[in-house]
């Protein structure tokens, strides 16, 4: 049992569980307060641990999938092998999901399931066969829409029992930095997916232009971010993450010059996802207080 537990816990990596995954679920739940006036804790609990079944589940196939298409195992010497034991934990985690979904399914409506089915669909396509939709370009959009708008809407249905545009557009700014820290986090693969044939953004353009391409939505971000502001569409706390633009700035700096080199490049990502942390925090609680006034 506890070898097991240890084997579970080796496959839940921060960028998912935490960043990926539980910001926007949070901020949905944080805009269907603001937009209803009410929060039903329990239903947040249930839908949370309905989530985190996922995202196990999800960590489970990329670990197992990366390992037969090869990925992993170019540039190492002495790789340990990741079993079908790996898959069958992923198909259990997604099978606790679904029962998960299954309960809100009964208690909320059957939008329920549509959005359990997208995610399952989304995670086990991402590197599986026949589509390895990461392998033709895909990879970096299913992130951006899975950990956006699926997981935002998703959040915000369990509270208000709708789906409005709001937390549509408001769902594109963790998808857009979370697609900014996928297409970072190529970069020090560079050579290594190019070989096994993986045709990523970062492969298609070169790791130079990838990190200018996160320049420019980092610049396209702000803007829309004062744009909003400015005509009143977000909470005035939002302001606050004016004051952080630095972090995402260096991430840049450093990335162009260190984009050849994989071990310096490191903190580029490490800076990106502490941006994307930020932010995303900042919107939650942006709309926690202008909902408590």
């Amino acid at each position: 049992m506890a070898r097991a537990l240890a084997s579970l816990l080796k496959l839940l990596r921060y960028r998912f569980l935490l960043i990926a995954g539980l910001f926007p679920y949070c901020l949905g739940a944080a805009v269907a307060f603001y937009r209803q006036g009410q929060f039903d804790l329990g239903l947040f609990l249930v839908g949370l641990l309905g989530i985190f079944f996922a995202l196990v589940g999800v960590e489970a196939f990329n670990e197992f999938f990366d390992f037969q298409l090869g990925s992993d195992r170019v540039f190492q010497l002495d790789v340990k092998a990741v079993t079908r034991k790996t898959f069958f934990i992923g198909i259990f985690a997604f099978f606790l999901a679904f029962c998960v979904a299954v309960f809100l399914t009964y208690k909320l409506g059957i939008a329920v399931i549509i959005f359990a089915f997208s995610g399952f669909f989304a995670a086990f396509f991402y590197l599986g066969p026949p589509l390895k939709l990461t392998y033709r370009g895909f990879g970096e959009i299913i992130i951006a829409l899975a950990y956006g708008p699926l997981m935002m809407l998703g959040s915000y249905y369990v509270q208000s029992q709708r789906i409005d545009t709001l937390p549509f557009f408001i769902s594109l700014i963790p998808a857009g930095l979370l697609f900014c820290v996928s297409i970072m986090n190529e970069v020090p693969d560079y050579f290594q997916d190019k070989l096994v044939g993986k045709r990523n953004i970062c492969v298609r353009i070169g790791q130079k232009r990838t990190v200018k391409l996160y320049g420019s939505i980092l610049i396209l971000f702000y803007l829309n971010l004062l744009i909003g502001l400015l005509l009143g569409k977000f909470p005035g706390f939002v302001g606050f993450i004016f004051v952080f633009f630095p972090v995402g700035l260096l991430s840049y700096i450093i990335g162009m010059r260190t984009c050849d080199n994989p071990r310096l490049f490191l903190p580029a990502i490490r800076y990106t996802i502490i941006h994307y942390l930020i932010v995303v925090a900042i919107f939650i609680f942006g709309y926690i207080f202008a909902a408590a006034r």
